[in-house]
Order: structure tokens, then C-alpha cells, then sequence
């Protein structure tokens, strides 16, 4: 079994950083963070949707999570991935770019503009190496901007960035 599933990019945008960091912030302030910044608040397993319209990315996901305790939650276009986000209230959404029936900015830009999805995690992961859409979706609001193929390990412990995953007992 392959480890890859994408590779972090590379490009750096300070000013966006900052924003993204200080949208953050506010988040926690505002308690709309899913209990991700404080563990203690925490009282489910943490459930991970996955939108992305490649049916291998979303298995690979499952396989690779279900030593983990985490749901995954999987959407294969965009319209459906955000209806997933407001009817099953995921901790953490992991969202593709080029989807039909809702863009990744589509349904980036819906999640940000529902008080009900607007503080959920997003990171995007993408095949497309464009650091002008890296810069876009930063600023339409995404938490992190990853691209295709990542090793499993990178996208975990960038996952571990909003949500705790623990090993399941053995």
C-alpha cells in the first residue's frame, strides 16, 4: 500500500498566513471551533469528510484512518460534499479543487458563508501545482493548501493541526 496521497506545496504567503492564523484565533475565541483547539472539549470521535470526486482518494482515506479513531464521511461532488457539512457537522473537511456539480471554491465559499459550516477546517488537497490558486482558496478562506500526491504521514499530522486523532486500542 502506496503512502501517497499528496505533497505539501511549497509556496509561502505570509500575509495570508497571518490571516488564516488570526481567523483561527477568532474561532477559538468564539468557541466555534469543533473543541479541535481544546481536546478537552472534545466529546465525540472526531468525523473527517471527504469531498472529492476520485473514488480511490476517498477509500485510500478510509483504509489509511481506520487505525485511527476517526469517522470519515465521504462526498464524491462539491453540492453534495456541502450538504454533508451541514447535515453531519464534520470536524474537519478534506476538499478537492476540480469537482463536478460544485468547485472547490464553490463549496469553499458556501461553507464560509453558512454560520453553520463557517468555523469547520478545510484543507484543500489538489493535483493542480498553480500558486495563484493556492493563494485563492487561502484567501476564500481554506485552512491549508496541500497538493497531490502526499505522503500519508504529511497529511496526518496535518490533519492533527485541527483535530486529535488517537490510534484505536489494539
Amino acid at each position: 500500500m502506496s503512502s501517497l496521497i499528496s505533497k505539501p506545496s511549497r509556496t509561502r504567503n505570509r500575509p495570508l498566513q497571518q490571516a488564516v492564523q488570526a481567523r483561527l484565533a477568532k474561532r477559538k475565541a468564539n468557541g466555534k471551533d469543533g473543541g479541535w483547539s481544546d481536546p478537552s472539549k472534545a466529546t465525540r470521535t472526531p468525523r473527517i469528510l471527504c469531498i472529492d470526486d476520485d473514488p480511490e482518494i476517498c477509500r485510500t482515506l478510509e483504509m489509511r484512518l481506520s487505525d485511527y479513531q476517526a469517522e470519515v464521511l465521504v462526498a464524491y461532488f462539491g453540492t453534495q460534499g456541502f450538504w454533508e457539512a451541514i447535515t453531519d457537522h464534520p470536524d474537519l473537511i478534506l476538499m478537492d479543487v476540480s469537482m463536478p456539480s460544485g468547485d472547490g471554491r464553490f463549496v469553499l465559499e458556501s461553507l464560509r458563508n453558512n454560520q453553520a459550516t463557517e468555523a469547520i477546517p478545510v484543507i484543500v488537497l489538489t493535483g493542480m501545482r498553480d500558486p495563484e490558486l493556492h493563494s485563492e482558496m487561502l484567501a476564500l478562506g481554506a485552512d491549508s493548501f496541500l497538493n497531490k500526491p502526499i505522503h500519508f504521514d504529511v497529511l496526518l499530522s496535518e490533519m492533527q493541526s485541527f483535530v486529535e486523532l488517537s490510534k484505536r486500542p489494539e
